[in-house]
């Protein structure tokens, strides 16, 4: 048993080799208990794509000691939250309770990784869920942009290309038996981190590690392919019934160990981190283009990606764009990017420490850098980590990434538009243009 204790947060790793990362705060009344799994969509094959969301959704469906009302009745009846998703490399299923019915969550949590019984009648209609939740994002332009983009970007079959949730195809085909195999694979103690963050007295933690320590033994063999970048492409889907054309456009970066990523970090807060940022003033203070209008980067263990999405008027489509590239030119002058370092520094930091205020936000901290990074940050370190970075550390970092071709995603209404944005080059050179 190895045991290492940094500042507030402690990190114990049982003889199984399960992970409880505890925060305690002792003020308050309440628990967030999170249960991570170590595999997601990026373990899957084009074969079983959506596998490991469904199995999010199935296990809810009933355990050895639960029926699939009472695991939710046990939480709700307390006035708990219970959930769970799925992400690109893990699984994580959570509970916030009154710090009275902390056993009562993890026991809910522990049997749902544990033991599942996958009643197959009841699996079978929760496919038709998965198949309507398909559905419901297919319809949805803005998350179709965003989907087309990633294959785009990375390619349609491979691990970081595919949906998170899958394909309708795929999951309709999914047995009983790819489901109980799967998990049986991947479901094993050490993939598995139990994060802890709130009033710790109130938790048995001697009955937490007897049952921690029995999860079932074994090694996930599934590895995972460092993704590669596609050539930059435009992809374009026209849906009747739109009165505005949705926009992503995206570039690759680096994964979440990668130094660069804290500069990455502040350039997208410059970008697109509240009503302040450059591209929200600009684009809709200015010119009025766009109702809303972000940027986001996404750091994975093994990959990351920039993007910048907005919707606007068919008509008003490429005189956005134009004023987004010519953001984004400008961000190459050292003089100009000076300007925006205080603003991205102070708010990346603030918006870090009010995030500690949460249980929830702390409790998947934790278990994000556990699986991305393989260790835990305090949060304090992470400051200073974004205080460290010079101005010049940015410029490098943007001219590392941002210049040159993007890959380009829109969803829109038939018309001309979506033809000429075909033909588009979306193209970063640093020259203001």
């Amino acid at each position: 048993m190895a045991k290492n204790m940094t500042n507030e947060i402690i990190v114990e790793r049982l003889s199984n080799d399960a992970l409880i990362v505890s925060k305690d705060m002792p003020f308050l009344r309440t628990i967030t208990f999170g249960m991570g799994v170590n595999v997601g969509a990026a373990n899957e094959t084009p074969g079983n794509s959506g596998i490991s969301h469904l199995i999010e959704h199935s296990v809810f469906k009933g355990t050895k000691n639960f029926s699939g009302r009472d695991l939710k009745r046990v939480i709700e009846s307390v006035g708990g939250v219970l959930n769970a998703f799925t992400s690109r490399e893990y699984t994580l299923f959570y509970a916030k309770v009154p710090d009275f019915a902390s056993r009562q969550a993890f026991d809910v949590l522990y049997e749902l990784v544990s033991a599942p019984t996958f009643p197959e009648k009841e699996i079978e209609l929760e496919k038709g869920v998965v198949l309507e939740e398909i559905a419901m994002y297919e319809d949805d332009p803005a998350d179709l942009s965003g989907t087309n983009l990633l294959k785009a970007l990375w390619g349609e079959e491979t691990p970081y290309g595919r949906p998170i949730i899958g394909k309708a195809e795929t999951v309709k085909d999914i047995t009983i038996g790819d489901i109980k195999k799967y998990f049986k694979e991947h479901y094993v103690s050490s993939n598995i981190v139990l994060s802890i963050v709130g009033n710790l007295k109130s938790c048995d933690m001697s009955y937490i590690k007897e049952k921690m320590g029995a999860l079932r033994d074994g090694k996930s063999e599934g590895k995972i392919a460092k993704p590669v970048a596609r050539p930059p492409r435009n992809v374009l889907i026209e849906k009747r019934d739109l009165k505005q054309v949705n926009v992503s456009i995206g570039i690759k970066t680096v994964e979440k160990s990668d130094k660069r990523s804290y500069p990455l970090a502040i350039i997208t807060t410059i970008l697109g981190g509240g009503m302040s940022s450059v591209l929200f003033e600009r684009l809709r203070e200015k010119y009025g283009l766009v109702y809303s209008i972000s940027s986001s980067n996404q750091s994975n263990r093994l990959g990351g990606y920039f993007t910048v999405d907005f919707s606007t008027s068919p008509n008003r489509v490429f005189e956005a764009i134009k004023k987004i590239k010519k953001v984004l030119s400008d961000m190459v002058d050292t003089s100009s990017l000076k300007k925006h370092m205080d603003y991205g520094k102070k708010r990346l930091k603030g918006k870090l420490l009010t995030s500690t205020e949460s249980t929830f936000s702390t409790m998947f901290m934790m278990i994000d850098d556990q699986f991305t990074l393989r260790r835990v940050r305090e949060i304090d370190t992470v400051i200073r980590s974004i205080e460290s970075v010079k101005c010049d550390d940015v410029a490098e970092t943007f001219k590392d990434f941002f210049l040159g071709k993007w890959t380009l995603s829109a969803v829109g209404p038939p018309g001309t538009v979506l033809n000429e944005l075909k033909a588009y080059e979306f193209e970063v050179n640093g020259d203001g243009h």
